[in-house]
């Protein structure tokens, strides 16, 4: 049963409701088989950073090489380190998540790593600067466009370290204000409206992405 909480959430003015953006590094890019070996929450309220926590975490399986080339985590590093589920028990992660809408630079990804009984209601829909920047910046050129690091450079957010949880968190909901503020233009938008046109933009999106597939001539074989 949806919190009570999140209901007034969903018909305040998007930029009034406090928000917490989540990052994960993890062993891989496949959600419900690799695992988080770091977790990083920054809350937003009014628009502002206020407050932010990070942590290494132990995934209890080896970090693939071609994962520690990427974020430069090693097994010696996460050794000792608490599992997920250990550290969003804590205080600090649940204070900072408390009454906040939760979001992510590609949400569908970080969302398959938040542990059960993290959030108030697993099933709510979070925020996505992804999807904000793809409708941006639809008509970018160049390869990886939509990338964190090439959208903050983009828009002139500050992002202090690429791959990093922390300093991802941290762009990844300055972007989302950023751009909020020239799409959400006109009459009031709240939360509610936000995750709405999300909702539409990434199914066009995905239906841009179908027709383009369609578009390419067959591939030969061998």
């Amino acid at each position: 049963m949806v919190e009570s909480y999140l209901l007034r959430l969903f018909n305040q003015p998007w930029d009034k409701v406090p928000t917490c953006w989540v990052d994960f590094e993890t062993t891989g890019k496949r959600p419900g088989i690799d695992r988080a070996v770091q977790v990083a929450l920054v809350r937003f309220e009014n628009g502002k950073p206020v407050a932010a926590t990070s942590t290494l975490i132990n995934p209890g399986v080896p970090i693939p090489a071609e994962a520690t080339s990427i974020h430069g985590i090693t097994d010696e590093m996460v050794d000792g380190a608490p599992s997920s589920h250990v550290w969003f028990s804590g205080d600090e992660p649940r204070q900072l998540l408390d009454g906040a809408a939760p979001g992510a630079f590609n949400a569908p990804f970080d969302r398959h790593f938040m542990p059960a009984g993290a959030l108030a209601d697993h099933t709510w829909p979070w925020l996505d600067s992804l999807s904000m920047v793809r409708f941006v910046d639809r008509f970018a050129p160049g390869k990886g466009r939509h990338k964190l690091e090439a959208a903050a450079a983009r828009h002139g957010v500050k992002l202090e370290k690429a791959h990093d949880a922390a300093s991802d968190a941290r762009a990844a909901g300055e972007l989302f204000y950023l751009l909020g503020q020239r799409i959400f233009t006109g009459d009031v938008w709240s939360l509610g409206k936000v995750l709405e046109r999300q909702r539409i933009n990434d199914i066009r999106e995905w239906s841009r992405f179908c027709s383009w597939i369609l578009s390419q001539p067959p591939r030969e074989n061998g």
